[in-house]
């Protein structure tokens, strides 16, 4: 069951070690999201189910949408901007010093890029940066675990966000004009071994979080209450976005992270990209502004 919703299909035949950061490309019509542990961007028909893989130079951590034909790339401790004809130059570096590598990230109405850092000892070391290109990173939340989903509320007035090493999903008051935070309050907990991930915020305020661990998509009211619950054939469900014509398709990536050869085998849908679709349209992605 779905909470109200139909059933998830699945979406061609790629399988990611780690499937993350999917981005909707209204131009192109298809769904951008990494491999994160093949070092791959993948590209996705949702019509065909064929997907493009690109091979990356190093780990990644997020994608997003910049101007033109550009693509945002946070991987290992730098920013890259990747152009349509595959040229790429790095625009901001993690500070010198500072744990942990970039992971999930999302540029706000403003064109600003958010993006956190996690490290592989999980301890509170990592930080959410707030960057704009050309300049250096500027840390908003320190104390971090391992920084993950993120989004903004419709107005733009409540910034949602991700720490998955606290189980919660916290929300911010949000200042769009001066890009600052405040006001931190937790708006949904969850139980040891469901880690909250990736989430997308739809147009109607509702937030959808994908649940690591528990084979799921919650969707939490602004308020942070459970109003449905889209279940999954597979645990590790790692990210969620809005795409196709009119932004109510719900594109799921998961993983086979942490699996054994076992598992995996017997668990052929580990890793693949699902859809779903809803009765309210998702926000449209953002993008990164990269001149001033």
């Amino acid at each position: 069951m779905a909470g109200g919703y139909g059933a998830v299909r699945v979406i061609g035949t790629m399988r990611a070690a780690l499937g993350e950061s999917p981005v909707w490309d209204a131009a192109a019509q298809r769904l951008l999201w990494l491999d994160i542990l093949g070092c791959r961007l993948l590209r996705t028909d949702p019509l065909t189910g064929s997907t493009e893989a690109i091979p990356l130079d190093q780990r990644p951590g997020s994608i997003a949408l910049a101007e033109g034909d550009s693509l945002l790339i946070a991987a290992g401790n730098e920013i890259i901007v990747r152009r349509g004809d595959g040229a790429t130059r790095t625009v901001a570096t993690l500070p010198a010093g500072e744990p942990g590598r970039y992971n999930d990230g999302k540029p706000d109405a403003a064109g600003r890029f958010w993006v956190g850092t996690a490290s592989a000892t999980a301890a509170p070391e990592c930080a959410l940066y707030s960057i704009t290109p050309g300049s250096a990173p500027v840390a908003m939340v320190d104390g971090i675990r391992m920084s993950n989903g993120l989004g903004w509320s419709p107005d733009n007035r409540t910034f949602y966000y991700v720490d998955t090493g606290s189980h919660r999903l916290d929300a911010f008051a949000f200042d769009l004009a001066a890009g600052t935070l405040s006001g931190r309050r937790t708006l949904f907990e969850l139980p040891p071994g469901h880690l909250p991930d990736g989430l997308a915020v739809d147009a109607e305020g509702r937030i959808w979080l994908a649940v690591w661990g528990a084979a799921a998509v919650l969707v939490l009211s602004p308020a942070g209450a459970i109003v449905a619950t889209i279940e999954l054939p597979t645990p590790r469900v790692s990210s969620c976005a809005f795409g196709g014509d009119d932004l109510k398709t719900l594109f799921i990536t998961t993983a086979q992270e942490g699996m054994t050869p076992a598992e995996v085998a017997a668990d052929p849908l580990a890793g693949a990209l699902f859809a779903l679709e809803t009765d309210t349209a998702g926000l449209p992605p953002n993008r990164v502004q990269l001149r001033r």
